[in-house]
Order: structure tokens, then C-alpha cells, then sequence
């Protein structure tokens, strides 16, 4: 059992959290519980930055007491992230008293030692990031970050010898390449320092909202030096060179305050005598309409206005559409690069990931046992079971070495890789034709593999895993085989219920489903758009009987069904038309319908439709089906056994 530290940036509390700020939460979460599912002894630090000229002049503009204003910002991120299910050890308030000694400790030991000097200082400051620039680094005399005015700044303070560990730096840098992670940031900061690092003011005389330096009472520490400290603060330092249990850990952050992690950071550790973080891995930024998602900018999204968006488009609960849109950030984020966050982005994951692939797997598996009356999968072993065993073992290496890099992405990509073969697997092993042992161990193999994949996703979705092992009445594990058998709820309705777009004035829409022909589902089934099933009370337009004769509805006899390969909801079918013939007709059925369940049905088809091919299977008709509340199709049944192709008027 090893130990691992993970640390969110403390979040300014200068305007409410946002999903810009979820989204390295929730990031940091699924690391925290990833490796606490290994065993590994675990602390995850998250909290709040309460010190600083902004936070004085939004208190001052609210009419209140600085303390009392950071009071109830700091507890609106902590109800913030319980609702977001993030399991954080502690919350670390840069106001509270221990970490007030401790940053007053740090600053007296790097003074003591000489690192730490006064002086006078004249720059460029942005008092948005209160951050000091370079007039080399301004982009037309304005911020580089929030792209607003800087102000001249010139005032006495203590400066950090900064230049001093220039050259460790880049040591660090080139003997450790993944100490800053991906490669372009570190690239980027490696290049920052190399263009040489002056000494950097660390107090104030102008901002009281501040914590006072110990050996001069004149001067409040610099906000960020203040807020650095935090990831040891929380650990208890009290000394020079201590060691403490956790330390080192490794930092998420924006790109934005890379340089503060990544170079003022480890020279502030290196002057303290301390190890340098484990890692920082530096994400990019939300992007709206093209802008980073920013409170200046006022383009944001709340995490609980996404989760309601959720919960009313697909009829889901509250703690379910948390983790889909948990699943979301961490499957579609900005973890290297910036990412578009939109509705339309979230229900294009929504619905290949989770609505297609991970949830509908388990409907498929255990609607097939509700239908043949099989109510247990007992453990057993043979050729099949081998197979997915070893797909399940090449998927947890793979899963394994992504969350030892803090690459959630592929680790999430290894669990769905392993849901697609699962999906695939069931389509060409046709679990219909099975029976007796062979048909037990199917089922087994699926459904424990299944386990183990819902174990890998859920650092990502907690409250969806645990329903499921509910469902499942097992446990989850990484252990392959250790199940001893199922006894499923065969009764749990489909965990993630497919997005469609909102007929009643929605005008984000949603994207495609995995590949499939976006068009699919309203020209093979007569689905409707709504995200809460369809609307009973929508009436089309009347149309006289001329129009409606047009329609050549007939009695078709299935003769035949198979899946369409890599498709959920596609099942082509051969029918007997009698006069009219055989023909083919893909219906996106596959989600309510097993091929075998369709044979000898008699259905009801308007055979005079454009022919239309659908992932490469030229449909020659179109069956027809009502939607339910549930969104799936229920197919059209007829009295008696009228020949094939009798005409219905």
C-alpha cells in the first residue's frame, strides 16, 4: 500500500464556484478515489483563497465585513462540491489560524536564511489575477490572462530571491520531464525560466485584507505566496526540512497559474529545504463560444444548473445526473487542450458512452434473462470466459498505467474499451442460440467482466456504480473471476436513458450517437424528440384521405434478424411481402428487441418509402412502432395471421 496526495488550486472566493472549477475538482476526485480503490492510503486537499485586494473591494462592494463575506463564499464551495460527490479529506480556508502560523513560519525561515529580502517594487500588476507581468509579457498593455488594463505599481516590499534556484530549476525541468504535465507546459515553463527569473515581490503595504509578516508589521504577505503555502499548511508543517506523511503530492491546476506552481512553488520549497511537488499537471480551459469560461468574462456554467439541464432532459435523478455530468468533464474536459462545454458536447458523450454503450449493455443482458426466465448466472469457466478474461486483463493494465500518469482520459477510455467489447462480444456470440453450460458461462463472463468495468469508471461515477452493484448484487472489485455468481434485480429500468432532442423549442442539439446516421431513429422507428418520451397531447396537421391513401402500409412476416455490427439499435430484418416479395428493412429496434424475438412476428411496414441505406445496409421500408414514456419502441401488432403483404387501410 503506498500513499498519494492530490491538491485542487484553492479557488478565489471572489464570485461562486463554477463548472470551470468542478471540472479540476471532479478531476482530482477520481484520482483520490482511484487510488484509494487500490489500497493506497490517500489525501485529497481542496479550499478556498480568501486574502487579497479583490476579495477586500467585492466585500467592501457588498456592504459587508471581509471575514463575514468569505464565511459564506467559502461554505457555498462546500455545499458545491458534496453536491458534486467529491469525497475531499479537507478543506483548507487560507483565513483559518492554522494555516495563518504556517505561512508566517515559512516566511520567517526564508527570511532568517537570507531568501528573503526588502526592497522596492515597481511593475505591472493585474488586480484581477494579482499577478505582477513583465512589460514584455503584456499583449497591448493589458493582461495576459483577462486581456484588461494593468496598473504601474510601485511600492516598498519584501522580495523572494527567485533568480537564486533559476538553475535548479531547470534541472529540475530537464532531469524530470514529467514533472509538468503534458509536455507543452512543461515546454512552457521550462522556457519561462530560461529567459532568466528576477526576484519576486512576496508582501504589501497596500492591501490590509491580508496575513500580517511577523517581522514587519507594515507589510501583509502576497496573496500568492499566501496561497501556495496551503498544500502544507494542511499537512501540519512545522519546521524547516520536516517531512510530513503526505508530502509530496501532486497539484491539478488551469493552465493559467502554471507559473505560480510549477517555477514560484518548488523555489519556494527549495529555499525551505522541502521536496518538490510529485507532479503538476496543468489542464486547459473550458471554452464557450470560443472564450475561456471565465467570472470577468461572465460566460458560466454552474455545475447544478448542468445537473438539472440533465435530470429534466433524460428523467434522471439528481445523484445519477451528478455523475453524468461528472462522466462528461472527465471523458470530454480540457485535459490536455481546451474543450468546448456545451449542451451540445455534453449529450453527444452522454449518449455514445453512457446511453449506447456502458448503460445499455446491462438493459440488453438483463432484459434477455427477464425473457428466457433466467433469473441466475452461476460461475462458469470455459473458452468463452477465457477470452474475456484476457480483453479484461489487457484493459486493466492499460487503465492501471493511465492513472499513474493522472491521465483520466484513458483510463476512462480503457473502461469503455472494454464495454464496446462487451457489446460486441454479445453480438457475435448470439446468446439466443446458447443454452445449458455454454449459455451459463455467457452470461457469467458478460456480466462479471461488466463488474469489473463498472469498478473502472467509478472514480468517475460513484453513485452509478453503486446502483449498479446494487443491481447486480455483488461488489465491485478489479479481481476478474471473483464474483462467485449473479442473482440481478432483473427489474432495474435502464440506467442512462438516451438524450433526444427537445421538440418543444430546444435549440441545442444534440449530436450523433456513435457513429450511427443521425436520422436514424426517425426514419426506422416512430420515435419522438422529447428527452421526457413523447408527447401525447402534439397533434400534426390534419391532411385529407388522398394524402394519407398515398401510403402503401402492408402485412410483412419476418423471416429473419441479425444486429447490424457496431449498432446498438439497428436490426435488419428479412420479410416476406408476399406479392410484393422479399425485402430488407433496418429498424433502430435494437435497443427493446432481440433479433430471435423477432422471427415469425407479423409486422406492419409502409412499403413505398425512398429506399434509405443505414450504416451501410440499404433499408428497403419502414416497420412501425409507438414510443413509450421510456423512449423505446413498442412494434405494431395485428389480430390473427393475415397472409404476407395483405394492404391495411
Amino acid at each position: 500500500m503506498g500513499r498519494y496526495y492530490v491538491t485542487t488550486p484553492i479557488y478565489y472566493v471572489n464570485a461562486e464556484p463554477h463548472a470551470g472549477s468542478a471540472y479540476t475538482t471532479v478531476y482530482a476526485d477520481a484520482l483520490a478515489r482511484y487510488h484509494r480503490l487500490i489500497g493506497d492510503k490517500t489525501f485529497f486537499l481542496t479550499g478556498t483563497d480568501e486574502h487579497g485586494q479583490n476579495i477586500l473591494k467585492v466585500a467592501n462592494e457588498k456592504g459587508l465585513n471581509p471575514q463575514d463575506f468569505v464565511d459564506q463564499m467559502a461554505q457555498k464551495f462546500k455545499d458545491t462540491w458534496k453536491f458534486m460527490h467529491i469525497s475531499n479529506d479537507d478543506f483548507i480556508r487560507t483565513t483559518e489560524p492554522r494555516h495563518e502560523k504556517v505561512v508566517q513560519l515559512t516566511i520567517e525561515i526564508m527570511y532568517e536564511k537570507g531568501d528573503i529580502y526588502l526592497g522596492t517594487y515597481q511593475g505591472w500588476y493585474c488586480s484581477k489575477c494579482e499577478t505582477y507581468y513583465g512589460e514584455n509579457e503584456l499583449e497591448n498593455g493589458n493582461c495576459p490572462i483577462h486581456k484588461t488594463p494593468v496598473e504601474f505599481v510601485s511600492e516598498e516590499s519584501y522580495f523572494f530571491k527567485w533568480s537564486k534556484y533559476q538553475n535548479l530549476l531547470v534541472e529540475l525541468y530537464t532531469n524530470n520531464p514529467e514533472f509538468v504535465v503534458p509536455t507543452t507546459r512543461l515546454n512552457e515553463i521550462k522556457s519561462f525560466v530560461e529567459r532568466g527569473l528576477k526576484d519576486i515581490s512576496v508582501t504589501r503595504t497596500s492591501v490590509p485584507w491580508g496575513i500580517p509578516v511577523p517581522f514587519d508589521a507594515k507589510h501583509t504577505v502576497y496573496v500568492w505566496y499566501d496561497a501556495l503555502v496551503n498544500y502544507i499548511s494542511a499537512l501540519g508543517y512545522t519546521g524547516s526540512g520536516e517531512k510530513m506523511e503526505f508530502w509530496p503530492g501532486v497539484h491539478l491546476i488551469g493552465k493559467d497559474i502554471l507559473r505560480h506552481h510549477a517555477a514560484l512553488w518548488p523555489a519556494m520549497l527549495m529555499s525551505l529545504e522541502l521536496p518538490v511537488p510529485k507532479r503538476v499537471v496543468a489542464h486547459g480551459w473550458w471554452l464557450v463560444s470560443g472564450q475561456k469560461m471565465s467570472k470577468s468574462v461572465g460566460n458560466i456554467f454552474s455545475p447544478q444548473d448542468l445537473v438539472t439541464h440533465i435530470e429534466n432532459a433524460v428523467g434522471l435523478t439528481e445523484e445519477i445526473a451528478v455523475d453524468a455530468l461528472r462522466y462528461f468533464m472527465l471523458a470530454a474536459g480540457p485535459q490536455k487542450d481546451d474543450a468546448d462545454l456545451s449542451l451540445e458536447a455534453l449529450w453527444t458523450t452522454y449518449n455514445a458512452d453512457l446511453a449506447n454503450d456502458y448503460g445499455n449493455l446491462l438493459h440488453r443482458v438483463l432484459g434477455f434473462m427477464k425473457k428466457k426466465g433466467i433469473d441466475s448466472a452461476p460461475k462458469m469457466t470455459g473458452q468463452r470466459y477465457s477470452r474475456v478474461a484476457a480483453v479484461v486483463e489487457d484493459c486493466l493494465n492499460k487503465y492501471h498505467a493511465a492513472y499513474e500518469k493522472e491521465d483520466v482520459q484513458s483510463a476512462l477510455s480503457s473502461a469503455m474499451d472494454l464495454v464496446k467489447f462487451l457489446n460486441d462480444f454479445q453480438d457475435k456470440e448470439k446468446p439466443w442460440t446458447l443454452s445449458g453450460d455454454e449459455l451459463t458461462e455467457f452470461l457469467y463472463s458478460v456480466l462479471e467482466a461488466y463488474r469489473i468495468a463498472t469498478t473502472m469508471l467509478s472514480p468517475a461515477i460513484p453513485s452509478a456504480s453503486q446502483l449498479v452493484a446494487h443491481t447486480l448484487r455483488t461488489q465491485l472489485s478489479l479481481a476478474f473471476g471473483q464474483c462467485s455468481g449473479f442473482n440481478p434485480d432483473l427489474t432495474q429500468p435502464p440506467l442512462f436513458p438516451r438524450y433526444r432532442e427537445d421538440k418543444q423549442g430546444d435549440t441545442i442539439r444534440s449530436g450523433s450517437s456513435g457513429g450511427e446516421d443521425k436520422g436514424e431513429a426517425k426514419e426506422q422507428v416512430n420515435e419522438t424528440n422529447s428527452g421526457q418520451g413523447p408527447s401525447l397531447a402534439e397533434v400534426k396537421p390534419v391532411v385529407d384521405y388522398e394524402t394519407f391513401s398515398k401510403l402503401d402500409l402492408r402485412i410483412a412476416l419476418v423471416e429473419s434478424a441479425e444486429r447490424v455490427p457496431k449498432s446498438d439499435k439497428l436490426i435488419k430484418l428479412s420479410v416476406d411481402l408476399g406479392p410484393l416479395g422479399k425485402r430488407t428493412i433496418v429498424a433502430g429496434i435494437g435497443l427493446k428487441y432481440e433479433p430471435e424475438d423477432l422471427v415469425g412476428r407479423r409486422i406492419v411496414v409502409v412499403t413505398n418509402l425512398q429506399p434509405r441505406k443505414l450504416m451501410g445496409v440499404l433499408s428497403e421500408g419502414m416497420l412501425l412502432a409507438a414510443t413509450g414514456e421510456d423512449g423505446l419502441p413498442n412494434l405494431l401488432a395485428v389480430d390473427g395471421e393475415p397472409a404476407p403483404g395483405t394492404r391495411i387501410k
